[in-house]
C-alpha cells in the first residue's frame, strides 16, 4: 500500500507541477493585469509551491517505508500474517530466504539505483546544455 500512495502522490505531484508550468507561460506570454492573468498567476505559484512541498513529504515517506522495511520494522506476527482472515490462533508465516533469492534482490536495488542515478545524471547534463 506505501508504495501505491507513493506511487499515486508522485502522480499527482507531476500533474500539478506540469499544470503550474504551463499557467506561468500563458501568465507571462499573455501580459497584461487582467483578472485571469492575475489568477493564473497565483494558481502557478501555488501549485508550484504546494507540488514541491507534497514532492519532498513523499520522499520522506518512501525512505521511512524503505527504512522500516529493511530494518525489519514490519517483522511482526500481526504485520507478516493473515491475522485479519484466519484469527490470531491460527495465523502464521514462513519465510526463508535462499542466497539466490538474496542475490536477486541486491541486483535489482543496484539496477534501479543505477537507472535513477542514470535518469538523474541525463537531466541535469540537458538542462546544464540549456541554460
Amino acid at each position: 500500500m506505501s508504495y501505491l500512495i507513493y506511487g499515486a502522490l508522485s502522480t499527482l505531484v507531476w500533474g500539478m507541477l506540469v499544470t503550474s508550468s504551463i499557467l506561468t507561460y500563458y501568465s507571462i506570454n499573455t501580459g497584461g493585469h487582467d483578472i485571469l492573468v492575475q489568477v493564473a498567476r497565483w494558481l502557478s505559484i501555488f501549485l508550484r509551491r504546494l507540488g514541491k512541498v507534497i514532492a519532498g513529504l513523499n520522499a520522506i515517506w518512501i525512505v521511512a517505508t524503505g527504512l522500516f522495511q529493511f530494518s525489519n520494522f514490519y517483522d511482526r506476527c500481526y504485520c507478516n500474517s493473515n491475522i485479519m482472515a484466519v484469527g490470531r490462533d491460527a495465523a502464521y508465516v514462513i519465510i526463508s530466504l535462499a542466497s539466490v533469492d538474496i542475490g536477486s534482490m541486491r541486483a535489482a536495488q543496484i539496477g534501479g539505483f543505477s537507472l535513477a542515478a542514470s535518469a538523474s545524471t541525463i537531466f541535469a547534463v540537458f538542462v546544464g546544455l540549456f541554460t
